[in-house]
C-alpha cells in the first residue's frame, strides 16, 4: 500500500517488504493459475525495510549489485507496490531512476525535454516557461534539435538532471545520474541540490561514486541481501561497505589463484606451450628447465594474502625448483594494471641479484616498504629466463606465468584512485623566497 498522506517526515518506510515470484517457465504461471499448484521459486528483494527521512535531508543509499537499491526506489515512487509493510509519501516528487529514463532515444533534445517534464508532471506551458533555463543549466543549446541517442552518457546526463530538477520538487531521487557527468557539471549538479534542500526538499542519492556520496549526503543507508545492515554518519557507512567490498573482492581473488595454480599442475606436458598457436590456451609457457613451484603475496604479518595496504611494506615470496647450470637467468615479477598498463617491475638483476645456475629448489624473496602502488586491482606476472640480450625467443623461457595472480590495493580514506602513492615533502615559505 502507497499513500500521500502528509506526515511530519517527508519519506516514512515501515516494515517494507517485496517478493518476486520466479518462475522457469512462462507457461508455468499459467498452469500455476489453472491448477492451483505452486510452480514458483519466491525471491525477496526486500525484507523488512524500515527508515525515515527528514524535510530537507540529503539522504545516500549504498550496496552492492542485487541489494535491493533498485527495488527499494521502484517502490518510492510507484512503479511496483509493497508486498507488506507501508510507505508513505509527501507532496511532488522527481525521479531519475535511470540515465534517460523518460526520454525517447529518436526524439530529440527539444521534443525530450517535453516528454520528460510532462513525466515529472509538468504540463506544457510549465514547460514552455522553463525551457530556456532547463537548456543553459543543461549547456546543450547547438544541440537541442539533434536525436538523443546521439548523445554522449554525459549529455544525457545534464539534460535529464537539468529537466528532473526544474520542477523544483518536493522529494528528488537521483540514481546513479551523476556518474556520468563531468567534474564541472557535477559541481552544478551539487549546487542546485543544495538549493532544492534549503527550500526545504528531499533527496535521495544512489551511487557506486562513493566519494560523491560522501560529499554530498548528510546521512546514508546501507542496503545488502534485501536487508537495511547499516544506518548513520555516511563516513562511517561507507568505511564499513569499502571494508566489505575489499573481503569480497579478496576471496574471490584467492579462489581465481588457486584456480590458476591448479591450472599449472601438469605444466611439464605444456612445456613447449610457448608456440603462438597455443598460446590462448595457458597462462603459463616455457622449458620448464626451472620451474616456479610456489607464488604468494606476503602482508606485514608475514602471511599470505591478496590484498595489501598501499604505503605499508608488501613482500613476494617465490619458490622455484629445477636444474639449469646457466649464469644468465633472470627473475623477474611484472605488475599490470586491469587495462594491462605495467605498473611496476621487481627484477632481480637490477636489485644486483645473482639468480643462476639453479640446481635445486630454492626460495626468492622481493620485498617492496613502503608499496606505492595507488589503490586497485593489479595483475602480477612472474617469469624465469635467459638474460640474452638481443636473442630473446620462445626457447629462452624457462617459466612465465602470464598475470596468473591477483593483487588488490587499497588506501584507506582515499575515496579517488590513483596510479602511485608518491611520497613528498610540502614546505610553506615566506613570499619573499
Amino acid at each position: 500500500m502507497v499513500s500521500r498522506v502528509p506526515l511530519s517526515p517527508a519519506i516514512s518506510v515501515a516494515g517494507v517488504s517485496k517478493r518476486y515470484r520466479i518462475y522457469k517457465r512462462p507457461i508455468d504461471r499459467i498452469w500455476e493459475r489453472l491448477t492451483g499448484r505452486v510452480q514458483h521459486q519466491s525471491y525477496w528483494a526486500l525484507r523488512s525495510v524500515s527508515f525515515e527521512v527528514a524535510r530537507g535531508e540529503i539522504l545516500g543509499l549504498v550496496g552492492r549489485n542485487g541489494a535491493g537499491k533498485t527495488t527499494l526506489l521502484r517502490l518510492l515512487t510507484g512503479v511496483t507496490s509493497p508486498t507488506s509493510g507501508v510507505i508513505d509519501i509527501r507532496h511532488r516528487m522527481a525521479a531519475i531512476l535511470e540515465l534517460g529514463s523518460g526520454f525517447h532515444p529518436e526524439f530529440t533534445g527539444r521534443e525530450n525535454v517535453f516528454l520528460g517534464g510532462a513525466v515529472v508532471g509538468m504540463d506544457d506551458d510549465e514547460i514552455r516557461s522553463k525551457y530556456d533555463a532547463i537548456v543553459d543549466f543543461a549547456e546543450l543549446g547547438p544541440y537541442m534539435d539533434m536525436p538523443f541517442k546521439t548523445y554522449s552518457l554525459g549529455m544525457q546526463a545534464r539534460l535529464s538532471f537539468s529537466v528532473a530538477s526544474s520542477i523544483n520538487p518536493d522529494i528528488l531521487i537521483i540514481d546513479e545520474a551523476l556518474g556520468a557527468g563531468d567534474g564541472a557539471f557535477i559541481s552544478k549538479c551539487f549546487e542546485r541540490i543544495r538549493q532544492i534542500c534549503a527550500s526545504g526538499a528531499t533527496v535521495i542519492f544512489v551511487s557506486h561514486n562513493l566519494y560523491l556520496l560522501q560529499r554530498l549526503c548528510k546521512r546514508a543507508l546501507w542496503l545488502e541481501q534485501g536487508q537495511l545492515v547499516g544506518e548513520g554518519n555516511p563516513a562511517i557507512i561507507v568505511r564499513d561497505y569499502e571494508a566489505l567490498l575489499r573481503s569480497v573482492a579478496q576471496d574471490e581473488a584467492m579462489a581465481r589463484n588457486r584456480m590458476a595454480l591448479a591450472r599449472f599442475e601438469n605444466f611439464p606436458e605444456v612445456s613447449n606451450a610457448f608456440k603462438l598457436g597455443r598460446q590462448k590456451l595457458s597462462h603459463r609457457w616455457g622449458t620448464g628447465e626451472v620451474r616456479i613451484t610456489s607464488f604468494d603475496v606476503l602482508g606485514p604479518d608475514g602471511q599470505p594474502t591478496t590484498s595489501v595496504l598501499s604505503g605499508e611494506r608488501m613482500r613476494i615470496r617465490l619458490r622455484f625448483e629445477g636444474q639449469c647450470n646457466d649464469r644468465d637467468l633472470a627473475l623477474v615479477v611484472t605488475v599490470h594494471r586491469e587495462d594491462g598498463v605495467v605498473a611496476a617491475t621487481f627484477d632481480a638483476r637490477e636489485a644486483g641479484v645473482s639468480f643462476g645456475p639453479v640446481l635445486d629448489s630454492g626460495v626468492a624473496l622481493v620485498t617492496a616498504d613502503p608499496l606505492l602502488l595507488g589503490q586497485g586491482r593489479y595483475f602480477l606476472s612472474p617469469h624465469i629466463y635467459r638474460d640474452k640480450i638481443g636473442l630473446g625467443g620462445p626457447q629462452d623461457v624457462l617459466d612465465f606465468h602470464d598475470k596468473a595472480y591477483e593483487l588488490i590495493v587499497t588506501r584507506p580514506g582515499r575515496p579517488y584512485q590513483v596510479a602511485v602513492e608518491h611520497p613528498a615533502k610540502w614546505e610553506i615559505i615566506p613570499d619573499s623566497y
